[in-house]
């Protein structure tokens, strides 16, 4: 279907801009187009803005206020548009007071809406759970720039949908063949920052917030397997990573709610070469939790908070296989198990 004519007439546009003095994103507003098709339909009639014929109205503006504005920040565009001007002109009067600019790296950054955090606490550890299990994170003055890659699209799909509503989520195919996401978010999110092998005090404080963390610390780095042998298919949980104390602190914590699991062991050791080649730096550690009755208490706790579509398609295959475990091999009785009530806590 062709595209509906934009009109406008010569005389229209020269009453609004040379006699009303209206800016061209004033009129643009006003058609309720882009300023692009103002510029365009100039070009067209053959007129001349009012710099060009120097009739443009001297921008009066202290440099405290531009100052105050453009660090706001404000990009020019935003500023010419407050106070009917241009966006060229806004930028000769940066140039013209010395007003330290951006440049092109904050440009890129502007093009997305950032929002401050406002999730709950529980939100919060699930964050940094998967922060630190899978995303790369560093900050510039202006914003928290997030990245992931992945050969998974339903881990992307799941960044995707952790941040869309705080900031602009980039997503690209490399020639790789990863996929590639970049997330730029609000300073709000600098909670992010730290890559440490450790717990925070806070959420192992808090047994919710401790199940958020280990929610999305799995959905990061864990995984749902079956180990078979002649007799019988184990259902479980294991994540195997570089990160021990992690490991370690979780352990500790899954112990409090009642759910037992060996010691985390060295699964690969320093200097181990995999599959593809790749030689690992240091030692690799696993977790794993094939206890039924653990199983059970675990998929009871946390089955909720998992938010990896392809982790929550496996939860039914561990349920199924508990319940099939408890008819054919004598043991706890785990289809009689009720949820397990958390501790109270107080999350102010």
């Amino acid at each position: 279907m062709p595209a509906i004519p934009f009109l406008i007439s010569k005389k229209d546009l020269k009453d609004l801009y040379f006699h009303k003095k209206w800016s061209m994103f004033q009129v643009a507003d006003f058609y309720g187009c882009s300023h692009g098709t103002i510029v365009d339909r100039f070009k067209r009639f053959s007129l001349k803005s009012r710099g060009h014929l120097g009739l443009r109205r001297p921008i009066k503006i202290s440099k405290e206020k531009l100052t105050s504005l453009y660090n706001h920040p404000l990009s020019a565009i935003q500023i010419a548009k407050k106070f009917g001007f241009s966006k060229s002109g806004i930028e000769k009067k940066i140039k013209q007071l010395k007003i330290k600019t951006r440049g092109n790296l904050h440009r890129k950054y502007s093009r997305y809406k950032k929002l401050p955090f406002t999730g709950s606490l529980k939100e919060k550890a699930y964050l940094i759970g998967f922060r630190l299990g899978d995303l790369n994170v560093y900050h510039t003055n202006q914003v928290i720039v997030v990245r992931g890659s992945t050969t998974k699209p339903n881990q992307a799909k799941l960044i995707t949908g952790l941040f869309k509503n705080y900031g602009g989520v980039t997503t690209t195919l490399a020639k790789r063949g990863t996929i590639e996401q970049c997330v730029y978010l609000d300073r709000s999110f600098d909670f992010l920052l730290p890559k440490q092998d450790s717990i925070e005090a806070w959420i192992k404080n808090c047994p919710l917030c401790f199940l958020s963390f280990f929610a999305g610390y799995f959905d990061a780095e864990g995984c749902v397997t079956i180990h078979r042998n002649s007799r019988l298919n184990f259902a479980g949980f294991e994540i195997q990573t570089y990160d021990k104390n992690i490991l370690y602190q979780s352990w500790e914590q899954l112990k409090k709610l009642n759910i037992y699991a060996p010691k985390p062991a060295v699964s690969q050791p320093a200097g181990y070469i995999g599959k593809n080649g790749v030689v690992n730096n240091q030692n690799s550690w696993r977790l794993s939790i094939f206890a039924k009755e653990s199983v059970w208490k675990l998929l009871n706790h946390f089955g909720c908070l998992l938010r990896h579509e392809d982790k929550r398609k496996k939860l039914i295959k561990v349920k199924n296989n508990l319940l099939k475990r408890n008819i054919l091999h004598r043991g706890i009785k785990v289809i009689k198990l009720n949820k397990i009530e958390l501790p109270q806590h107080n999350h102010q």
